[in-house]
C-alpha cells in the first residue's frame, strides 16, 4: 500500500490519549525537542564531552553520526541546571498557581496501601536512590519551562506511526514522544528521566471484502508483557469512541491503561522472591484453616507482594486529552516505516545520561533501540510483543480449521497403523516366548526376546495415550464454528494472566491519621529498637516483641482488620500450646501412639477372621 493509504489507517484508529491532572509533558515533535537538546558523549574513565551544542542540532545530525565504542554512550541533554533566583520565581509561581486551583492530591498515601514490610523495603529504596545516579531535582522544572516555551510557539501534538503487515495481520504502532517523565518529582513515582518513549498497538486485517476491520489492541505498561498487554477490540474494559482507542496515561510515568483509576505498581526485588514464595503460600494455608476466603477472592490482595517497592500510577483521566473528539487533536502522523535514518542509525540515548546501575533514571534510546542498543521486540516482532504470534487472523480461521481437522485426521490414521503393526510384533513376540520359556538351551533368548517385548510394550502404551489424545483433540475442534458462533468473551479474556485493574478506593480507620502512620511507622520503629539496644538491653527480647505486637495492632486497627490479627494470635497460640504439649510429653505421646496402633491391629485382624464364618 502507499504511504497515503497508510496515514488513512492510522488516522482512522489514531488513539485518544487522556491524562491525569496535573500533567506537565504531552507528545511531542523530535525536531523541535532535539534542537532544544545538547549531544554529549560519555566516554569509559572520561568526563561526558558535549559534541555539538543546543540550538546547532538538527534531526538529520543522529542519522549521520558514527556511533563508536562498545561502551561509549551518546546521549541527548534537554535541560539545563537552573540558577536559585529561576528557581525561587518558579517556586513561587506554582505557589500562586496552587492557592488558585489547588495541586495533585494523591486520594490515598502510596504507603498507606501496603504493609510494614513493603514500607521497609521502600525505605532502603530511597537511601539507595541518594547514592545511585540520578536526574538532577532542578532537571524537571528546567525541562517544563522549556516545553512550556515549546508549546507556546507550536501548539501540536504528534505521534510516529508504523503499518507492518504480517502474515495477515495488519499491525498499527502508535509511538509517542515525551520531552520528561516526571513520574517521582511529579506523581511521588519511582523514576525521572528526560525523553519517554511509549507506544500502542492496534491489530487488524482484512475480511473477504478487503475492508480492514480491527481485532486487538495493544497498550505498553510498567509489569506486565506478551499476552497481558492486550485486549480484544470488543472487549468492555477497552473504552472506545467510535474507533478510536481509549488511553489511560499514567501521571508523569505515561504508561497506558485500558481504565481509569490508581494502580498500585510493584517493583520486585528478585533477592526476596524465596520469601515472598513461602509468604503466599503460608496466607494460602491460613486461608484454608480459617476458612476464610474473602482475602484470596480480592483481587488487590492477592497482588500485593510484600517484598516489593510500592508505587502508584495515576492514570485517573481526569486532566488533558488529545485525540477525536477532544480539546486538542493529532497533528498529522509522521510514518517511520521505512524508518528514517535517525531512527536506524542513532542508538543513543535520547535525554540525559544519570549513570545509574538501575538504568531507571537513564533516559530511554529511541523507538526501534533499547539502551543497551540492541533492537525492541516491539520493533521487530509486534506479534510476538503482544502474545499474538499463536492467534490466527479472523478471516483465516475457517482454513485453519479445515486444515487442523484434516492433520489431525491423517495423524490419527497414522498412528493406528503404527498401533496395529506394534500390536502384531508384540503378538509374534508374545507367541515365540511361550513356545521356547522352557528350553533350558534358549534362556539367554527368553531374557532378550523379554527385554525387547518390554520396550515394544512401553511404546505400545505411549501411541495409545497419544492416540486419545488426539482423537480428543480432533471432538473438540469438530465442535467449533468459526462462521457463525457468537464471541465467547470469556475465550476472548482467557489470554489475560495479570488483568490491568485499578485499586479500589477503600477508606481507612482515620484515614489522615493512618496515612501519617504509613509515613512516620519505619522511622518510630527504628528509634524504638535503637532506645532498647541503648535502655533496656536486658529486656530487649521482650521489648521487641512488644514493639512488634504494638505495631501490628495499630497497622490492624487502620486497616479494619483486628478480626483477622485475633484469627492469626489464635492459630499462633494453638501452634504453640501444641508444640509445648509435644514437647513435655513426648514419650507418652510416642507410647500411647504404638499401643493405639496395636489396638487397632488386633481388632482389625480379629474382624477378618470372623467375617470368615
Amino acid at each position: 500500500m502507499s504511504e497515503h493509504e497508510d496515514v488513512s489507517l492510522l488516522q482512522r484508529f489514531e488513539p485518544i490519549l487522556k491524562f491525569s491532572r496535573d500533567e506537565q509533558f504531552f507528545p511531542y515533535n523530535v525536531d523541535d525537542y532535539v534542537n532544544k537538546s545538547s549531544l554529549w558523549v560519555k566516554e569509559p574513565k572520561l568526563p561526558p564531552r558535549e559534541i555539538i551544542a543546543a540550538g546547532e542540532l538538527e534531526l538529520e545530525h543522529l542519522g549521520h553520526l558514527k556511533l563508536e565504542g562498545a561502551r561509549t554512550v551518546h546521549y541527548l541533554q534537554f535541560s539545563s541546571l537552573m540558577n536559585l533566583a529561576e528557581m525561587a520565581e518558579y517556586r513561587l509561581n506554582e505557589l500562586r498557581k496552587t492557592i488558585k486551583t489547588g495541586k495533585f492530591n494523591p486520594s490515598r498515601s502510596r504507603l498507606a496501601r501496603v504493609g510494614y514490610l513493603a514500607r521497609l523495603v521502600d525505605t532502603a529504596f530511597s537511601l539507595v536512590l541518594l547514592l545511585r545516579g540520578r536526574v538532577p531535582g532542578d532537571s524537571a522544572v528546567a525541562a517544563m519551562l522549556t516545553f512550556k516555551e515549546m508549546l507556546a510557539k507550536n501548539r501540536s501534538f504528534q505521534y510516529y506511526g508504523r503499518v507492518i503487515r504480517d502474515n495477515g495481520w495488519i499491525v498499527l504502532q502508535y509511538w509517542f514522544f515525551y520531552p520528561y517523565n516526571n513520574w517521582r518529582t511529579g506523581f511521588y513515582g519511582a523514576n525521572d528521566h528526560e525523553a519517554d518513549w511509549e507506544m500502542i498497538n492496534v491489530y487488524a486485517y482484512e475480511d473477504q471484502q478487503g475492508d480492514v476491520q480491527p481485532a486487538w489492541v495493544a497498550y505498553a505498561n510498567h509489569n506486565f508483557s506478551g499476552d497481558d498487554l492486550r485486549r480484544h477490540w470488543i472487549d468492555p474494559e477497552l473504552q472506545k469512541v467510535g474507533e478510536h482507542p481509549v488511553v489511560f496515561v499514567g501521571g508523569g510515568s505515561h504508561a497506558s491503561y485500558f481504565t481509569e483509576g490508581e494502580y498500585l505498581m510493584e517493583l520486585s526485588l528478585p533477592i526476596l522472591s524465596f520469601f515472598s514464595k513461602y509468604k503466599n503460600r503460608l496466607n494460602h494455608l491460613f486461608s484454608r484453616v480459617t476458612q476464610n476466603n474473602q482475602t484470596r477472592a480480592n483481587d488487590e490482595e492477592k497482588s500485593q507482594r510484600i517484598f516489593s517497592i510500592p508505587f502508584v500510577d495515576y492514570a485517573t483521566g481526569d486532566g488533558f486529552s488529545i485525540g477525536f473528539g477532544c480539546e486538542a487533536s493529532w497533528a498529522p502522523p509522521v510514518v517511520i516505516d521505512p524508518p528514517p535514518e535517525w531512527v536506524t542509525n542513532y542508538r543513543g540515548l535520547w535525554g540525559f545520561y544519570a549513570q545509574d546501575p538501575f538504568s531507571g533514571e537513564d533516559a530511554p534510546a529511541g523507538p526501534r533501540y533499547n539502551r543497551d542498543g540492541t533492537v525492541r521486540l516491539a520493533w521487530f516482532d509486534p506479534l510476538g510483543w503482544a502474545g499474538l504470534e499463536k492467534v490466527v487472523p479472523p478471516f483465516e480461521q475457517g482454513a485453519m480449521l479445515a486444515s487442523r481437522k484434516a492433520d489431525l485426521q491423517n495423524g490419527i490414521n497414522d498412528l493406528t497403523r503404527e498401533i496395529d503393526e506394534l500390536q502384531r510384533r508384540c503378538y509374534a513376540l508374545g507367541f515365540d516366548l511361550m513356545v521356547i520359556q522352557d528350553s533350558s538351551h534358549l534362556q539367554p533368548e527368553v531374557v532378550e526376546l523379554n527385554r525387547i517385548l518390554a520396550s515394544e510394550r512401553e511404546t505400545l502404551a505411549k501411541k495409545r495415550r497419544r492416540l486419545t489424545v488426539e482423537q480428543a483433540k480432533l471432538e473438540a475442534i469438530s465442535e467449533i464454528d468459526v462462521e457463525d458462533a457468537p464471541p465467547n468473551m470469556a475465550l476472548l479474556r482467557a489470554h489475560i494472566k495479570h488483568s490491568h485493574k485499578p485499586q479500589e478506593k477503600r477508606s481507612l480507620r482515620f484515614n489522615r491519621v493512618a496515612e501519617i502512620w504509613a509515613a512516620v511507622s519505619i522511622g518510630l520503629m527504628i528509634i524504638a529498637v535503637v532506645l532498647l539496644v541503648i535502655f533496656a538491653r536486658p529486656f530487649l527480647g521482650y521489648g521487641l516483641v512488644g514493639l512488634l505486637l504494638l505495631m501490628i495492632t495499630i497497622e490492624a486497627a487502620f486497616k479494619r482488620q483486628l478480626a483477622n490479627l485475633v484469627r492469626w494470635i489464635a492459630i499462633i497460640l494453638a501452634v504453640f500450646s501444641l508444640m509445648v504439649l509435644v514437647v513435655q510429653f513426648f514419650w507418652y505421646i510416642i507410647l500411647a501412639g504404638v499401643v493405639i496402633t496395636g489396638v487397632y491391629m488386633i481388632i482389625s485382624n480379629l474382624r477378618e477372621l470372623f467375617s470368615r464364618r
